[in-house]
């Protein structure tokens, strides 16, 4: 079976922002962690597989980028406490972070979504 390349567009890799903030403030887990379980939990009960996008850089490979967009579109408990806890948690990692990181975040994003939009021509 091939993989369809995902439809969905990351604009800043979650990942990368994620690793500076874990680097800097060790208590950032202890926010962040949770809330990914609940989204990994939300995903299973949704039946959402975020492995199953096909993508070219093997570091996005199941990222929750993906889980997240399959969620709000299919999980209104998702959209809910997304609207509650979503911008207060973006604000507080992005306080974390420089200008330059959360630029950097999105030329990576950029980079690895025009690389899968090359490959499907």
């Amino acid at each position: 079976m091939t993989q369809e390349l995902s439809p969905i567009v990351c604009k800043n890799c979650a990942l990368h922002l994620a690793r500076w903030c874990y680097e800097r403030h060790w208590w950032f887990r202890l926010i962040r962690e949770p809330l990914v379980l609940g989204m990994r939990i939300l995903a299973w009960w949704n039946r959402i597989d975020a492995r199953r996008h096909a993508v070219q850089n093997p570091e996005c490979y199941g990222c929750i980028r993906f889980m997240k967009a399959e969620l709000e579109e299919k999980s209104p408990t998702f959209r809910f406490l997304n609207g509650l806890i979503g911008i207060k948690f973006s604000k507080l990692r992005d306080s974390m972070l420089t200008y330059q990181e959360l630029d950097e975040a999105k030329s990576y994003a950029r980079e690895a979504m025009k690389k899968k939009s090359d490959e499907a021509y």
